[in-house]
């Protein structure tokens, strides 16, 4: 079994995500409506907005995922439900002197996609997603599949029995990244391909 730490240590590359971190970030407050975010999402192409308070403090983070698992899969008013009811809180947060490999680690320690960068008094200076680091460190992508390959090996149990257990990774069906896999009928699964099995 690989170790994916010591790949980490091994990986020499210190690009800094203000390299190339995205600086214009869509923010919101936590009233906006989760319409107003997909179309935000939409519009912008982006696949998360950050949630903030009066005092422009990030609060809050939305991102497909939460729409799938909160709006569409639960069947709710896209108009009504707010953005306070369904961001992930609290908001894992880097500095923007962090490498792109120590955001890589974060990422998969957290089990999360988006990165916010925020200055010493919490304001956003911009948002790094995984895809922003493939780009740029296309190898990293073994390092995002090993340590998918190590969280299955540890999770499933000896006898590949189902179970509802959530892991993180991409769905075996559609390839969409989820963080709420479910293994079933012998493959990882996200929430809407899930219900189709």
């Amino acid at each position: 079994m690989t170790n994916v730490k010591s790949i980490f240590d091994k990986t020499e590359f210190d690009m800094k995500v203000s390299e190339i971190m995205t600086k214009q970030v869509i923010s919101i407050t936590p009233q906006t409506s989760a319409e107003v975010c997909a179309k935000l999402m939409i519009k912008n192409r982006i696949g998360s907005v950050v949630v903030v308070n009066k005092e422009d403090i990030t609060i809050g983070i939305i991102t497909k995922e939460n729409l799938i698992q909160h709006v569409i899969a639960q069947k709710t008013d896209a108009e009504t439900v707010k953005a306070s009811e369904i961001m992930s809180s609290p908001v894992i947060v880097i500095n923007q002197n962090v490498t792109l490999t120590e955001a890589m680690e974060k990422m998969f320690k957290e089990r999360i996609r988006h990165l916010v960068i925020t200055d010493s008094n919490g304001r956003v200076e911009g948002i790094c997603t995984d895809t922003d680091i493939f780009k740029v460190v296309p190898q990293l992508i073994f390092l995002e599949q090993e340590y998918i390959k190590l969280i299955r090996e540890k999770s499933e149990d000896e006898n590949n029995k189902e179970n509802t257990n959530k892991y993180a990774g991409y769905c075996d069906d559609c390839r969409v990244y989820s963080d709420e896999l479910i293994y079933i009928d012998g493959i990882y699964a996200c929430p809407t391909c899930s219900v189709e099995q």
